[in-house]
């Protein structure tokens, strides 16, 4: 069962403060009433340390927000944009019918709300507290998504960097994450994509690409806020990588 899918079955296990607390509580408010626990939105640990589901849902429930944000940064959601943010939750997280039922939901909460985005990437930023790498992640998510029709229009470029700046990701962090969804790659994205300048050491790039490599492992990946939805994601992630690394070595003859 996906993240979604333990939603429709009110196993959401806390209930989220803040205007993603909004968004979630309008959408599936009579789903998860029952016998949630009320956690800060900060709280990533409880008792028993660290929780990998309640993690996931926080990241799943980020970025559809977000991605109703983005479709309407240029003003209105056409029904192209709506078919293909569907087609991304079924072809890239492998998401059932009914599953993408309780996302169009959330999405439709969040792309209706008066709330700006700047506001759910605030609180994003104190939920992904110390994992830049997953900021990373949500960004690329939310590139894929705008790109899923076809075309980036330029508001949604603007929402998407304001977003990041929001967050508290800087330029460097905020170029390795759309490098992989650049059309005009070459050498410079490569370095981008793996978080470096062309001024990095030989050493420097192993060490990026190993480091990159460990994060994108499946079971990483999994425990550290993404779930298995987004094992796709993560294998592009790192096809992205190691082509990144390969056209550097070439460049340097490593």
């Amino acid at each position: 069962m996906g993240l979604l899918g333990t939603l429709l079955g009110g196993t959401l296990g806390f209930v989220l403060g803040g205007p993603l607390g909004a968004v979630i509580g309008g959408a599936l408010g009579s789903n998860i009433s029952g016998g949630a626990q009320r956690v800060h939105p900060s709280a990533r640990q409880g008792s028993s340390g660290f929780n990998p589901l309640h993690a996931q849902q926080m990241f799943m429930i980020a970025m559809i927000s977000l991605a109703a944000k983005v479709a309407k940064a240029d003003g209105v959601v056409s029904p192209e944009e709506v078919r293909s943010f569907d087609n991304f939750l079924k072809t890239q997280l492998n998401m059932s019918q009914d599953e993408r039922q309780v996302a169009s939901r959330i999405f439709n909460e969040a792309r209706d709300s008066d709330i700006p985005a700047e506001e759910f990437a605030r609180q994003i930023r104190q939920l992904l507290l110390g994992q830049p790498a997953r900021k990373r992640d949500l960004i690329s998510l939310l590139m894929s998504i705008a790109m899923a029709d076809g075309h980036l229009h330029p508001a949604e470029e603007a929402l998407i960097k304001s977003v990041a700046s929001t967050m508290g990701m800087n330029q460097r962090d905020y170029d390795a994450a759309v490098g992989m969804f650049n059309p005009r790659a070459n050498i410079e994205t490569s370095y981008s994509i793996l978080g470096l300048s062309a001024a990095a050491t030989d050493d420097e790039i192993k060490k990026a690409y190993r480091k990159m490599a460990k994060e994108y492992h499946p079971d990483v990946v999994t425990n550290k806020g993404m779930g298995e939805d987004f094992q796709k994601f993560a294998a592009e992630k790192m096809r992205a990588v190691n082509s990144a690394y390969d056209d550097i070595k070439d460049e340097r003859g490593m």
